[in-house]
């Protein structure tokens, strides 16, 4: 929706919004001095992004309650909408802004997280914007981190791609389990995985079925003037003739653990959405495992940290399958929980923070 606008809007557009979200839980607390029970649910949603513009946008406040008053009376609530941010104003600079959280999206990182020094430190990267990274193809000795990551600052340096340090993190520590330098990365576009691993020497054999995240993938390759060999497949419905003794699956899930830039995931947490990704991310594994060799290795990666789509889905899948072996994984940045891994954005603090990202390690024994 917001690409439909202008650029200069939709970048106004797009940090309102990021905003708003970020401050989800804030707004709530700051209204409930000002409304009722019985208030609309399409006024409050209209009363909280009147708050978010007053205190997060350079827009005329004039401006904005005229304009918020127009659309109240497509509702009739016009003399609700004026008195409510009349009165708002008047109090403005009585009003502070803390650091509440929304409390479903709270009570499952606890649930992950149960060092107070990590979950501190995760509630505080909410509420500030975060650092964007860029990956060097080749090692540099200039980089912030393992010789390839840097902070991306007004646009992507020459050889490199975008990444998040704790996507790039997960590919770094997992990498050596792969013996076989051919790997077939599943769900791989828009790329950035499978551009560090052919960065890193492998023959990557990339499948999405996503048009649209191919394309993105493709501008990425044509940019960096990489070859590489990429399908669009359906991989659930395909039939594969060749197997493999390396498999990365990036599994679709509901992108709970990229909060920091993307702030609506964390107010949009659907517990029977969130199951349904659980199904298909299982019916991923079990076809990855009959396509992989025997002594062969699959290392499985969410970018969330809900329980059902990490901890649980490894369990289930160890639960039903006697003929796969978990293996660990040496990195001071990730922690260990049950079956699979967990990177520790505390870790990351001096560079920046990170992203949470779920990554299991799984080989097929017999």
């Amino acid at each position: 929706m917001v690409n439909q606008f202008p650029v200069i809007k939709r970048n106004f557009l797009f940090l309102v919004i990021q905003e708003y979200y970020r401050n989800y839980e804030n707004n709530n607390k700051i209204l409930s001095n000002y409304v009722h029970d019985k208030t609309p649910k399409n006024i409050l949603t209209l009363l909280k992004i009147c708050l978010t513009l007053f205190y997060f946008s350079k827009k005329p406040q004039y401006a904005i309650v005229n304009d918020a008053v127009e659309e109240g009376k497509y509702s009739k609530k016009e003399k609700l909408v004026n008195a409510v941010l009349r009165n708002i104003l008047l109090n403005k600079n009585k009003i502070k802004y803390g650091k509440f959280i929304y409390p479903n999206f709270k009570k499952i990182l606890d649930k992950i997280f149960s060092s107070e020094s990590i979950r501190s430190y995760i509630y505080s990267t909410i509420f500030t914007k975060p650092e964007n990274y860029q990956i060097s193809l080749i090692d540099n000795q200039k980089a912030i981190y393992k010789k390839r990551v840097f902070i991306l600052e007004k646009k992507i340096t020459e050889g490199c791609f975008v990444q998040d340090i704790g996507n790039f993190e997960v590919i770094n520590s997992v990498r050596k389990f792969f013996k076989d330098k051919t790997l077939i990365d599943v769900c791989a576009a828009p790329g950035g995985k499978s551009i560090l691993l052919n960065s890193f020497g492998f023959n990557v054999v990339a499948i999405d079925n996503s048009q649209n995240q191919i394309n993105k993938f493709k501008d990425n390759l044509n940019r960096l003037d990489i070859k590489m060999n990429i399908q669009k497949v359906n991989f659930l419905k395909a039939k594969f003739t060749q197997k493999y003794n390396s498999i990365l699956l990036d599994a679709p899930c509901s992108a709970l653990g990229t909060f920091r830039r993307n702030p609506d995931v964390i107010v949009k947490i659907d517990q029977s959405k969130i199951k349904k990704h659980q199904k298909i991310q299982i019916k991923m594994i079990e076809k990855s495992l009959k396509i992989l060799n025997k002594k062969g290795f699959l290392v499985y990666i969410v970018c969330s940290f809900h329980p059902f789509e990490t901890i649980e889905v490894i369990d289930k899948i160890m639960q039903k399958h006697k003929n796969i072996k978990l293996h660990n994984i040496n990195s001071d940045k990730m922690i260990k929980r049950q079956s699979g891994y967990f990177i520790n954005p505390l870790s990351f603090k001096e560079l920046g923070g990170s992203d949470v990202f779920f990554v299991s390690i799984l080989e097929k024994i017999k």
